[in-house]
């Protein structure tokens, strides 16, 4: 489709490909909303803004450093289509093999280590009192996984998928799951996994808006508790230094 708004050029609106057939997965930072409470703060007189300011500044390189950890862990297998706030969304067309989904399925574990890794390397925020830095220890990395259709629309630069399986991985976030940190998966993406790993995979139904009750794949992951004991001032007052370089 193309509109001429001046004579003698043409501007290609948005170009719709094929439709095609593979595998949508977002990770998604689980924690990021409750993490902060900027809204709160900025009530506050006087100083409410500045210090709702320093808190965003902080919530947003952290936020970053997690989301480029969990990009580049993907990208080796899959595409990344779009960051979505505190998620990152990627595809992979089907290219006919049956090693795509173990494929997917090794890099979700390659993506769930080194997120908790980094998460680890990150402790010495904690020098800093604000929110962000003190709650950084509760983030997790939910996965969801899907394989089905979608259709890819280019305009410029940009790249956006859409059809009713870009919806429906959208809304297996929107579930009953009260859990931080798990991989949920829909049977036609684990029909597909020729190699399973030795994971411990529960069957839940679950009732996704638009699409009814459905069967998913969950699996869920041990919490380590003893890492996260409160740091000492010993500890802050160490970190400190290098918590400044970190947010210079």
């Amino acid at each position: 489709m193309s509109k001429n708004f001046f004579p003698g050029k043409v501007f290609r609106v948005g170009q719709v490909l094929e439709q095609r057939i593979g595998f949508l997965l977002i990770a998604d930072i689980s924690g990021f909303t409750q993490f902060i409470k900027i809204h709160d703060v900025k009530k506050k007189p006087l100083i409410g803004s500045i210090v709702a300011s320093y808190w965003e500044s902080h919530a947003e390189v952290l936020i970053n450093d997690l989301l480029e950890v969990i990009i580049a862990t993907f990208e080796p297998c899959m595409k990344l289509n779009k960051i979505e706030g505190d998620a990152a969304f990627f595809f992979l067309e089907d290219n006919g093999t049956d090693v795509q989904a173990n494929a997917i399925l090794e890099h979700m574990e390659t993506a769930r280590e080194a997120f908790n890794k980094r998460q680890k390397e990150l402790t010495f925020v904690e020098s800093c009192p604000c929110d962000p830095c003190q709650q950084s220890k509760n983030l997790k990395l939910k996965i969801v996984v899907h394989y089905g259709s979608f259709h890819e629309t280019t305009i410029r630069s940009f790249s956006e998928l859409s059809g009713k399986d870009v919806i429906l991985v959208h809304r297996l976030l929107k579930n009953s799951i009260n859990l931080s940190e798990y991989w949920l998966m829909t049977k036609q993406f684990l029909s597909l996994v020729n190699q399973p790993m030795n994971l411990k995979i529960t069957e839940i139904k679950e009732k996704i808006d638009d699409f009814g009750k459905i069967s998913l794949d969950l699996v869920t992951f041990e919490n380590e508790k003893s890492f996260w004991e409160t740091k000492s001032i010993f500890f802050k007052i160490k970190n400190f230094p290098k918590m400044l370089l970190y947010y210079r």
